[in-house]
């Protein structure tokens, strides 16, 4: 399961890198009409999003409603807080939001992350499905095998090959897991779990049937832990999200922020401890004379929303170097190197040890850049 998940997160975030047409949407609301073809990807930001039409490459998405009926030729990437998706897909569908509803078909892999997931009748997902959320309802087909990190689970589709199913220690629910009795897996059945599941009359499972005991350890190291390695897909999703956001509405400004980053490095790190210092300071000074506690709620909430953003500043500034020395056809593609900069510092950054410092060293860095183009 662990490999999986790692496999996973690799996966996830190693998009293709070879379209070179794209198109990028937003705004409060985003329509792409039936009649539409966009080529190359789409990447789309807003509150909803409705994409009807046809996309040559792959969705790159995040909105509040997110709704695609069109045909897909790549891979669907989006977040979201509602999510449908109801049309053909030529590649893989990888969603992270807290309703799912899934009706479509997906040529290749799922990997689907949520409060609630539900994957209709009339669904397909051509190889692998990983799902991680509270409750899955899987009514439709799965080619190949189905793993994944639930609260609670209903089978009552057709699974080409093997479920393997944790439901993790002192889970309350009440059935944990049930398949259906139109249920038919052609593979084994496992599942980890303290309670025993519902198997109903009529369901096939043409392997073994094997029910684990949750192990409860005393101590778990996080580099072996689940939740390590949720915390850290959360985190690079995330951080690929906002940065997409600030490419989109802010583009000049990010390039001259990485420019002065990587021409002035000294004076970056020495603004960054200042800045990363000096600020709560300033905030608690403010606080105390009581007629700056608003100003000083105001200073304390841009300090983090700056921290937060420096680390995507620097994933902007190492992507772009890699695009000049490995692919300078494509140095001009800002989101492509934020992409594949995040990827790689949040990779350097979930190491043990030395992680933690580096990720000390490209905040300071990036709050240095910051300032630096606040004080032009």
């Amino acid at each position: 399961m662990k490999k999986t998940i790692l496999t996973a997160c690799f996966i996830l975030l190693l998009m293709p890198l070879t379209a070179s047409a794209y198109a990028i949407k937003k705004g409060d609301s985003v329509y792409v009409p039936k009649e539409e073809t966009i080529e190359g990807n789409l990447y789309a930001v807003g509150s909803n999003l409705t994409i009807e039409g046809k996309v040559t490459g792959d969705i790159i998405c995040a909105g509040q409603s997110i709704n695609i009926s069109g045909e897909v030729a790549g891979d669907i990437i989006c977040a979201g807080q509602s999510i449908n998706i109801s049309g053909q897909i030529g590649g893989n569908l990888r969603l992270i939001g807290n309703s799912i509803n899934f009706s479509g078909q997906t040529a290749r892999n799922a990997m689907l992350f949520g409060g609630a997931i539900v994957a209709a009748a009339s669904s397909s997902i051509g190889w692998d499905a990983l799902i991680a959320g509270n409750a899955l309802e899987s009514r439709g087909e799965i080619g190949r095998d189905l793993h994944g990190y639930l609260g609670k689970a209903v089978l009552a589709g057709k699974i080409g090959q093997n479920v393997k199913l944790n439901f993790g220690p002192k889970n309350a629910n009440q059935p944990i897991l049930t398949v259906g009795g139109a249920a038919q897996i052609n593979g084994n059945l496992n599942y980890t779990a303290e309670k025993n599941a519902t198997i109903e009359s009529g369901a096939i499972i043409k392997g073994q049937t094997t029910h684990n005991l949750p192990i409860i350890s005393a101590k778990k190291s996080n580099f072996i832990n689940l939740s390590w390695w949720w915390g850290n897909l959360f985190a690079v999703f995330s951080a690929l999200i906002v940065g997409l956001v600030l490419i989109s509405f802010w583009r000049e400004p990010i390039i001259k922020i990485t420019a002065l980053m990587l021409s002035r490095v000294n004076a970056s790190l020495g603004w960054g401890v200042l800045a990363l210092l000096l600020t709560p300071i300033m905030a608690i000074i403010l606080l105390i004379t009581i007629i700056g506690i608003p100003l000083s709620l105001i200073l304390t909430a841009a300090w983090l929303i700056a921290i937060y953003l420096s680390k995507i500043l620097v994933g902007i500034l190492v992507g772009r170097g890699v695009l000049n020395n490995l692919l300078p056809n494509r140095k001009d593609s800002l989101i492509l190197a934020m992409v594949i900069g995040i990827v790689i510092i949040y990779l350097i950054f979930s190491l043990p040890f030395i992680g933690p410092i580096i990720s000390l060293f490209a905040i300071l860095w990036g709050l240095g850049g910051i300032m630096l183009a606040l004080k032009k």
